[in-house]
């Protein structure tokens, strides 16, 4: 299976990945509207304030996003506002390493987005919290990323530690690190 593949997958378009009292909603993008949202965001914090040329942020993962094995998480606010987004791909554990022995396939998790805006008001947890559900029902026990530096710290409050073996390397133009987490 490649990560191109679709998974069994029965969610309903729409479904909430949010906890049943929250007054948010993070579903997966499913609509045309829903992806011009998630694009907006993704544009606005990676191209428009950190200066990733529009070419690389939006990649071949984007290609058929209300068709692909790729769920994009769109994260809103009471009023149905888009705060923020997530990507959530099924790699091989091969080319990630697994932390458990007999573990086929990984959850990536990309292109984490806050409208800045909207920053520091748990937004990121909350997205992290529904592409992990999301990755968690794909039935993918373990997540794997690459965090801009300076945002580490906010990834090892939610539980990653940081891939000692891998060290800091470049993306974009940017310093990352390989972080990782049981889900």
């Amino acid at each position: 299976m490649t990560e191109h593949d679709a998974l069994p997958d029965d969610t309903p378009a729409g479904a909430d990945f949010a906890p049943g009292d929250a007054d948010w909603r993070a579903t997966l993008v499913a609509t045309p509207a829903d992806w011009d949202a998630a694009v907006d965001l993704r544009m606005a914090v990676f191209v428009d304030e950190q200066g990733v040329p529009e070419g690389l942020e939006l990649d071949e993962h984007d290609e058929e996003p209300l068709d692909s094995a790729v769920d994009h998480v769109l994260v809103r606010d009471r009023d149905g506002d888009a705060v923020a987004v997530a990507r959530l791909r099924a790699v091989d554990a091969g080319e990630y390493g697994a932390l458990a022995p007999g573990t086929d396939r990984l959850a990536k998790v990309e292109r984490v987005a806050v409208d800045r805006h909207r920053r520091g008001g748990g937004w990121g947890a909350r997205a992290m919290r529904a592409v992990e559900s999301r990755a968690r029902e794909r039935g993918l026990p373990e997540a794997v990323l690459h965090a801009q530096t300076h945002a580490a710290g906010f990834y090892e409050r939610l539980g990653y530690a940081v891939d000692d073996a891998v060290g800091a390397f470049d993306e974009d133009g940017i310093e990352h690190v390989r972080m990782r987490r049981r889900l």
